[in-house]
């Protein structure tokens, strides 16, 4: 049974338009366009709200990381990741169901009518907020701990999919499956030694290089050993994670705003248990290949860095520098660590 308003005149996607879809599927896998534009061409040619690709940490039902195609939606993505993904009723539905399989369609016009739309707190409260009545999402792959999902979101205007609508997203998802597989194989290869490896081997502090799916690209010594401890700093599978759910949640948050904002923008999360527990944090930087010389590769790579007390003294500069946005002469002076132990920071 299908609930839902009257489908519009069929709108199906021409076969150029389909060409040239996945023709970027696969130029984004091997780095010639953004993943944000390969999926910007699916939202256009399903008059969608969004078409989006986010993976999750099956163990701990944490969004690791999400592409989006429409840029009208961050806000709500940013809205999503933060807190309505918990009250997602599609995502309660399937999860009360057990795991779904690779290639199984989900459509939340066949499992929800507009009687419980109009009494839901996540349709109310964030899809009705940015025009998102229709949900049709797949999930592309999975193995014991992650899982990958692409979704569309579209407008009540537009109506849900039509049959033949589903099926040409159907042979598309296939598609976008290989692509990424294609684009897991590609990050591997690039991995290889490069001359910013070896610079931030010889810091003491745990530093890991990772894209903005978390695919961890590098990590030196000392942040092996974090990882491997797994008492703050843990790997999912290529993956960079957070032991503590919240910090890890606060990650997500913040790489989608370093994302938004470009080369050198930089975020903290703070990993402390309490505020009673002695000042430690995460420091994120974006590094963009052609403003960094392309010592870490030919993709935009998150720095992060971790700060400890107990490994790292507090008034060390090349931590003042990155976390207070300091000079290097200002992280060696003594007027301004002196104001930072008065306010606290330190």
């Amino acid at each position: 049974m299908v609930f839902g308003c009257a489908v519009l005149p069929e709108r199906d996607m021409e076969n150029k338009t389909f060409d040239a879809v996945v023709s970027d599927f696969y130029r984004a896998a091997t780095g010639v366009i953004l993943w944000e534009q390969a999926l910007d061409g699916v939202r256009q040619g399903f008059g969608a709200r969004c078409a989006n690709v986010h993976t999750i940490d099956l163990h701990h039902g944490q969004i690791l990381s999400m592409r989006v195609g429409g840029r009208l939606l961050n806000e709500a993505n940013f809205n999503y990741v933060k807190e309505y993904h918990r009250i997602d009723p599609v995502r309660e539905l399937t999860a009360a169901r057990g795991v779904l399989q690779p290639g199984q369609w989900v459509h939340c016009d066949e499992l929800f009518d507009d009687e419980f739309v109009s009494q839901n707190r996540f349709y109310q409260e964030f899809s009705l907020a940015y025009d998102v009545r229709y949900n049709s999402s797949v999930m592309l792959a999975i193995d014991e701990s992650l899982a990958t999902c692409f979704t569309l979101l579209l407008p009540k205007s537009r109506g849900f999919l039509s049959p033949d609508e589903r099926d040409q997203a159907r042979r598309l998802g296939e598609h976008l499956r290989e692509a990424l597989l294609i684009h897991e194989r590609v990050r591997h290869l690039a991995t290889q030694a490069l001359a910013g490896h070896g610079l931030l081997n010889s810091f003491p502090y745990p530093m890991c290089l990772f894209d903005q799916d978390r695919f961890i690209s590098f990590e030196n010594h000392a942040a092996t050993i974090e990882i491997e401890n797994e008492t703050r700093l843990r790997r999912q599978g290529s993956r960079f994670v957070l032991t503590r759910a919240r910090s890890d949640q606060e990650l997500s948050e913040k790489l989608l705003t370093l994302y938004q904002r470009g080369h050198g923008t930089s975020a903290v999360v703070d990993m402390r248990a309490s505020n009673a527990d002695a000042p430690t944090w995460l420091h994120l930087s974006l590094l963009v290949p052609g403003a960094v010389l392309g010592v870490f590769g030919e993709q935009p790579q998150v720095l992060a860095t971790l700060f400890d007390p107990q490994r790292v003294d507090l008034l060390d500069p090349f931590a003042l520098t990155n976390m207070f946005q300091l000079t290097p002469a200002e992280a060696r002076s003594e007027e301004h660590t002196s104001e930072l132990q008065s306010r606290q920071y330190l």
